[in-house]
């Protein structure tokens, strides 16, 4: 039978198969065609580098057959490498290589034209019947209704071309299913419109080197996103991600002069370099560990719908029900001075006993619904991440800065903790409850400090009460280890300036000490009322000090070695001891508007002093903090990452000629570990000699590649 193109019948009189199709093979078919004595002349197809290419067998050279291509070029390989087509030429083969040429070039031309009759999908709609391998030979006589080289060929190229309707299989091609042609189909529409975004992106990449104030358009956005992924190794993205990457790397790479050498990583950036997208201060962690940066509209419109009240009377009065008026007490913040998020407070009144201190923790729960974009928005960011470039807020500007900051002379709603204390700051009893308060000043760590120099009895106070508080906690076991600390700020002029903090300096260890109070009566309060939150814990260390920190003198590496042998926090719902701090129990309910888990604990405290019931019960409340530690841990990274991009970036603005000192801190691996002075990060450093714990060195910094957290140290 003859399965012809035009019409699709039968020839009259010929036989055929219940399927319609006849069921031997064709003559001339390549299974038939032998590869013998005689193989000078034969016709060939052979891949060559994604496509298909025609020659001739001019001759045999030891294992492997001498061919030349429709380009004139004469190469050599072995037989399983070539498919014959039905045509021999052998005069054509003896002939001169001109002629050679010259007929490959006619035969390729005959070939073109004659796949352009062919169209694959009709030829499968008659075939996708009888699952079964084709020879080319046997579907040319079907379809076309010849098997001569111009049909076969030309069939043949399409088929390979095609790759949706027959599936190849060695010599042959099967009919696919529908399925797989659909599922293959809509492949490659999404391929077809991949190439021409890359298309456009590359077109962009081109007028974008030439022109830095180009507009991105929205089709290359998405590439764009995929290249800026894969600069920040990414691990979470797919093989087919990565190699869309390296392809758009290849492509628009050659067009804006860019080197592929080195790792796709690499090159990635430095193509994003070129087009001014990325620069030297462009943060990689954020995107590697899929950080939200900026607050979608929904919930910023829900934060400016928030209405901003100006007195008690103006709160709606489910807020205002159980809540005390406060607000005839002075208390103050004490903060950095370019904070504006101020989450606590502190107040100090006399008493005939004594003193009531509060530590004021602004209500958030009371203001944010647990359900909505605003709710959704800060589960997903899980904490406020601080850079040196900005901050990333948990919640909206407009409410960690504004509406729910205890700002100075504006009432607002708090979670507070009153703590009655004899005169000799012995602590007699404690409440927990809703207030009102009206911060009266805001105070920096500096001015604090300052008052305590001038003799402010207030602060001396709470100053006193505080170190009595620190006591107590050294006496039950604590373990204050000193960490030296800067703060990176990137400059106006691109340049990165660092901020020593000094955590012993007495404001600072004063307010530190407040929300160690507060954290652990919290903590306290709920355990003593069975309220699920989680609570910190964490168990003694081993009685024997490790090796490093025995013979580590005082000082850096002494603390480092401290840090080492203290043991890994945990969390639970149940209160266990937190031997690092020195409590019977500690959670933290400071911090809700910078971080999510904290304002969980205020509703569930509140929920149960209100209603007499948590908000959530003990296995929901669980699942909720396995959901948000996911998030918590991604932005925990993205912040210790961060934070070291910045001081590596100040290591390297530093002139190379300039040197550098720091601490040894270990010494049992290969290279010495090196706390570094003025950043106070710890790196590893070529050493030409024998180094000890505590041993002061001078380095020289030979290269840094902060976006690679690459420092290259050597010992002078």
């Amino acid at each position: 039978m003859t399965l012809m193109k035009k019409g699709i019948y039968p020839s009259a009189g010929q036989p055929h198969s219940s399927s319609g199709i006849a069921a031997g093979k064709a003559k001339g078919s390549s299974k038939e065609l032998q590869v013998g004595q005689s193989e000078i002349g034969q016709i060939v197809h052979y891949d060559d580098d994604g496509g298909i290419a025609l020659a001739i067998i001019i001759g045999q050279k030891k294992d492997k057959l001498l061919l030349v291509n429709d380009r004139g070029r004469e190469i050599e390989l072995g037989r399983g490498r070539l498919y014959l087509l039905p045509k021999k030429e052998v005069g054509v083969a003896q002939g001169a290589a001109g002629s050679r040429v010259a007929y490959l070039e006619g035969l390729r031309k005959r070939i073109e034209d004659a796949s352009k009759s062919v169209n694959v999908e009709e030829l499968w709609s008659f075939l996708r019947d009888e699952v079964r391998t084709y020879t080319v030979a046997e579907l040319s006589e079907l379809y076309l209704g010849s098997n001569e080289i111009e049909q076969h060929a030309g069939l043949r190229i399409e088929l390979i071309r095609e790759r949706v309707h027959f599936k190849r299989d060695k010599d042959g091609f099967e009919p696919r299913s529908e399925a797989v042609v659909d599922d293959l189909k809509k492949a490659e529409i999404i391929r077809q419109r991949q190439a021409l975004i890359r298309e456009r992106t590359i077109e962009f990449f081109k007028k974008r080197v030439r022109d830095p104030s180009e507009p991105i358009p929205d089709e290359a956005k998405e590439n764009i996103r995929l290249l800026s992924l894969v600069a920040a190794s990414t691990q979470h993205l797919d093989a087919g991600y990565m190699k869309e990457a390296k392809e758009l790397v290849h492509a628009a790479g050659a067009v804006v002069g860019l080197s592929e050498s080195g790792h796709l990583e690499k090159a990635a950036f430095v193509l994003l370099e070129k087009i001014k997208y990325f620069d030297k201060n462009t943060n990689l962690p954020f995107l590697r560990h899929d950080i939200p940066v900026e607050h979608d509209i929904e919930s910023v419109m829900d934060g400016e719908n928030l209405p901003l009240f100006a007195s008690i009377e103006d709160y709606p009065e489910a807020l205002k029900a159980g809540r005390e008026d406060f607000t005839r007490v002075s208390t103050f913040t004490i903060d950095d001075v370019s904070t504006q998020d101020m989450d606590d407070a502190l107040s100090f009144e006399q008493t005939v006993e004594g003193y009531t201190i509060g530590i004021h923790i602004t209500d958030v729960a009371s203001i944010i619904p647990d359900a909505g974009a605003l709710d959704t928005g800060a589960a997903r960011r899980a904490t406020s991440i601080y850079c040196a470039d900005g901050t990333v807020h948990m919640l909206p500007p407009g409410l960690s800065q504004q509406k729910l900051s205890l700002r100075e002379g504006v009432v607002r709603p708090t979670l507070s903790c009153l703590v009655h204390v004899s005169h000799d700051f012995k602590i007699q009893s404690y409440e927990i409850k809703p207030l009102w308060i009206k911060s009266s000043e805001k105070l920096s760590y500096e001015r604090v400090d300052e008052l305590l120099e001038e003799g402010d009895q207030t602060f001396l106070t709470l100053h006193e009460f505080s170190v009595a508080c620190e006591d107590v906690r050294n006496r039950n076991g604590a373990m204050r280890v000193h960490k030296r600390e800067v703060v990176p700020h990137l400059e106006n002029d691109g340049t990165v300036s660092l901020q020593e903090i000094d955590e012993d300096s007495p404001s600072r260890a004063l307010v530190a000490e407040m929300m160690v109070l507060a954290n652990s009566l919290f903590a306290e309060y709920a355990s003593q009322h069975g309220i699920p939150i989680l609570f910190r814990a964490q168990e003694k260390p081993d009685e024997e000090p490790t090796e490093v920190n025995g013979q580590a003198p005082v000082g850096p590496a002494r603390d480092f070695g401290s840090r080492v042998k203290m043991k890994k926090s945990t969390v639970g719902i149940v209160a266990q001891p937190h031997a690092g701090l020195g409590v019977k129990a500690y959670s933290q309910l400071t911090s809700p508007i910078r971080r999510y888990m904290d304002l969980c604990h205020q509703r569930q405290l509140l929920s149960f002093m209100q209603r007499g019931r948590p908000w959530l019960e003990a296995k929901e409340f669980e699942e909720l903090s396995q959901r948000v530690e996911v998030h918590l841990q991604a932005a925990t990274l993205a912040s210790r990452e961060t934070r070291r991009f910045w001081l590596l970036r100040y290591l390297e603005q530093r002139p190379r000629s300039e040197s550098i000192t720091g601490t040894v801190v270990r010494t049992d691996l290969k290279s010495p570990l090196i706390e570094l002075d003025e950043v106070f990060i710890t790196l590893f450093a070529r050493a030409p000699r024998a180094l000890k714990l505590g041993d002061r060195v001078t380095m020289k910094i030979s290269a840094v590649e902060p976006h690679a957290d690459y420092v290259r140290l050597e010992i002078l």
